[in-house]
C-alpha cells in the first residue's frame, strides 16, 4: 500500500485535475489521504464530493493539530500516515499514470540491497508547466534540478529534494515528527532525515508536470538569470538564510543528535560550529566541510553574507 499524503489550500482551481490524475495511477494500491487547511473556497466540497464517489481511496483527514503552511499541513498529514510507503502530493500538479509504479519500483529495488529497515528516499524529476500544464520554456541547467546533492553536508544548507516527487518508506517518514517554526519545509525535513540515517536515491525521470501559476509557495525558477540573482543579493532573507539554517540543524540536533551515526553527527556538529569561529576560520571550515550551496554564485552569496 501506498499512501498519498495531499495537502490543500483553496485549490478549487486546479485540484480536480491532480486528484483525476491520482485515481489514474496504474499502480492499484493506492489511498488517497487530504486534510484541508481551512480553504474558503470550494475546495472543501470538492474533496467531499471526490471522497463520496471513491470510498476507501480517498479518505479525508479531519483533526485539531496546527495549520497555517503547507509544512504544516503536511506534518499533520504525516501523523496519520501508517502505509508501508508515502509521497507527498501538491494541489495544483498532475502526475503521470507510472508516477506511483514506477518510483515504488525504485524504492523496492533498493529495499532489496540496503541494510533491514534503513530509512529511505527516492526522489524523481519533473516537467516545469505554465498554468495550464504547457510545458516551459526553461533549459533544464538554468534550474536547480539540473544537478543533485544528497549528502548530509549539501542538504544542511540548502534543499535539492522537491516533495511533490518524493516516496520514504515507513523507516523514513515516521520518525519525522512534529512541526516547528524553525522546520522551514517537510521535504528539506525529510531529505536531513533521509540523508542523516539511511540514504537518499535520486530516479532520472520526469513524472509529472510541475505547474507554476503564480501563487505556488515553491516554485521553480531559472535560478540562473541575472534577474533571478539580482532579487536574490537584494532580498533580506539571502543575508538571514544561514541563521534559518543553524536553527534547522540545532533542531535535528536536539531530535536526533544521541541516535545519528557518529560520522554524520560530527559532520552536524562541524556545521553548527561555524556560529563561533571567526569570518575567516568560519569561511575555512565551510569550504573544507562541503557545507556549500549548489552553483557557483549561490555559494559566493553564502560565503559573503556567512
Amino acid at each position: 500500500m501506498v499512501q498519498i499524503l495531499l495537502a490543500s489550500y483553496n485549490g478549487e482551481k486546479y485540484i480536480r485535475e491532480q486528484l483525476d490524475s491520482l485515481l489514474g495511477q496504474n499502480y492499484p494500491g493506492i489511498q488517497i489521504l487530504v486534510r484541508d487547511d481551512s480553504s474558503t473556497d470550494r475546495t472543501p466540497e470538492i474533496l467531499e464530493e471526490y471522497q463520496e464517489a471513491n470510498p476507501g481511496r480517498i479518505t479525508l483527514i479531519r483533526d485539531a493539530l496546527p495549520g497555517g503552511s503547507a509544512a504544516a499541513n503536511f506534518f499533520a498529514l504525516l501523523s496519520h500516515a501508517s502505509a508501508d510507503y508515502i509521497m507527498f502530493c501538491d494541489q495544483d500538479d498532475v502526475w503521470f499514470p507510472q508516477k506511483v509504479g514506477r518510483t515504488l519500483e525504485v524504492m523496492r529495488n533498493e529495499e532489496k540491497t540496503s541494510r533491514p529497515k534503513e530509512p529511505i528516499l527516492v526522489f524523481s524529476e519533473y516537467v516545469v508547466a505554465d498554468a495550464e500544464l504547457r510545458p516551459m520554456n526553461i533549459r533544464e541547467n538554468q534550474l536547480q534540478i539540473a544537478k543533485f546533492y544528497v549528502t548530509l553536508p549539501r542538504l544542511l544548507v540548502q534543499n535539492y529534494v522537491t516533495g511533490c516527487t518524493c516516496m520514504l518508506n515507513r523507516e523514513a517518514y515516521s520518525h519525522l515528527g512534529t512541526a516547528e517554526p524553525g522546520i522551514p519545509m517537510h521535504d528539506w525535513w525529510a531529505a536531513l532525515y533521509a540523508s542523516a540515517f539511511g540514504h537518499i536515491v535520486h530516479l532520472p525521470e520526469k513524472l509529472m508536470l510541475y505547474r507554476q501559476h503564480g501563487d505556488n509557495q515553491v516554485a521553480a525558477k531559472n535560478v540562473k538569470s541575472f534577474r533571478y540573482r539580482l532579487d536574490r543579493l537584494k532580498d533580506p532573507q539571502t543575508r538571514t538564510s544561514m541563521q534559518r539554517n543553524y536553527r534547522q540543524a540545532e533542531i535535528f540536533r536536539q531530535r536526533y543528535g544521541g541516535s545519528m551515526p557518529e560520522s554524520k553527527r560530527k559532520v552536524l556538529d562541524g556545521f553548527l560550529e561555524l556560529r563561533d569561529l571567526p569570518k575567516p576560520e568560519r569561511v575555512r571550515k565551510l569550504i573544507q566541510g562541503g557545507y556549500l550551496k549548489g552553483d557557483f554564485v549561490r555559494a559566493a552569496a553564502e560565503i559573503l553574507f556567512l
